[in-house]
């Protein structure tokens, strides 16, 4: 009991001091958000998305990063608005003036260089060459020599191809700003040693000297992440603040795409509303203009007439005066209504003219009895 005891205080002491340097490092974490995805982080955010934790990529930071920058400054002007972005495009021409940025067209070398064979099993004495190599390509390169490193380099890759090799000879082609080529290596030597700090810090620098803000800074995150150095340190502080730009553009042009497919889809269902409500009044009155004719016979009679009746209403008189609405509801009333109907039109001289008329044209036909009747 007495050495379980002395484990639990032991055990207790231990957690205590993970307690204490946790709330360090999320205050340090709380000041700089994009350390998360430091290459020596991935444990943690492991142990994070364990409790269904979702941690946003390096590009949802940013942009969220911004939209607080823009909720904070709405009151700016659209004019200090114009102005700003002057500067920064500004700043992005200058960067193209001062050679700092590369064209592509400038930025590989021809021919491509020997990208070795990395299924060869190297021979004793290939590496005690290249060993030799190494010295000779080192002492190139700090002297400035850049070709002749390189085609050192290149003799190390065909002897004994490997990621430190080829990360080397990217950074050579970077000091002759050739970037395209740095790349290249870069990424033959993270297929070799996927851990490399070199490999992607040369990645980054080149992607960098392109301007390709966003994957430069990625590739430096993690190469810093492995292996931090003040040299690299300055420049990574750089690309961020233009990635950062390039971010929060991308960011405020997607927002306007959105903005406009959700008006867009505002305005098709409002089309769709009212096309709707169109057809619902259109059958509405198909179905009343056939209820009406269902009520009637050709030419206005009233249906439900005795048979022969129809000659009679298709007279040319007959049917001027059944045009008239009095008559024409007159005529339905005593139908249904029979002799009290008609006794209430007995003082009406219009209702009762045609109806007279009606009645010497079933005299004529043989008939004798008015509607109702």
């Amino acid at each position: 009991r007495l050495r379980g005891g002395i484990e639990y205080y032991e055990d207790r002491m231990d957690l205590d001091a993970a307690v204490k340097a946790m709330k360090q490092a999320v205050r340090i974490l709380q000041s700089n958000e994009d350390a998360i995805w430091r290459y020596d982080m991935e444990f943690f955010r492991d142990y994070l998305k364990s409790f269904g934790a979702k941690i946003p990529s390096l590009e949802e930071m940013v942009m969220a990063k911004e939209a607080k920058m823009d909720d904070g400054s709405k009151t700016d002007t659209t004019a200090e608005d114009g102005h700003k972005q002057e500067e920064e495009e500004e700043e992005e021409e200058s960067m193209l003036d001062e050679g700092e940025v590369v064209a592509e067209e400038d930025a590989d070398v021809s021919p491509e260089p020997d990208m070795g064979d990395i299924t060869k099993e190297p021979r004793d004495e290939d590496y005690e060459t290249a060993a030799n190599l190494k010295m000779q390509a080192n002492e190139l390169a700090a002297g400035g020599d850049f070709d002749a490193a390189i085609k050192k380099f290149t003799e190390i890759i065909q002897l004994v191809p490997s990621g430190v090799a080829f990360a080397s000879r990217g950074d050579c082609f970077l000091k002759m700003r050739k970037p395209l080529a740095a790349i290249r290596d870069a990424v033959r030597a993270l297929e070799m040693s996927p851990d490399s700090a070199k490999a992607f810090k040369t990645k980054g620098k080149g992607e960098a000297m392109l301007g390709r803000w966003v994957a430069a800074v990625h590739d430096l995150n993690t190469g810093q992440s492995i292996d931090f150095d003040e040299g690299t340190a300055e420049l990574h502080e750089r690309v961020k603040g233009h990635s950062n730009r390039v971010l929060a553009k991308e960011a405020k042009r997607r927002a306007k795409e959105l903005a406009a497919e959700a008006k867009e889809k505002e305005a098709e269902l409002k089309r769709r509303k009212e096309e709707a409500i169109k057809r619902r009044k259109e059958q509405e009155e198909e179905e009343a203009r056939k209820e009406q004719e269902e009520a009637t016979m050709p030419g206005g009679m009233p249906s439900g007439m005795p048979a022969g009746m129809e000659k009679i209403f298709s007279d040319p008189e007959i049917m001027e005066a059944m045009q008239k609405p009095k008559v024409m509801q007159a005529m339905m009333e005593m139908q249904t209504g029979g002799p009290s109907a008609m006794a209430k039109y007995m003082q009406d001289p219009e209702v009762m003219e045609a109806l007279t008329k009606i009645q010497a044209k079933m005299g004529g036909m043989g008939g004798g009895g008015m509607p109702g009747g």
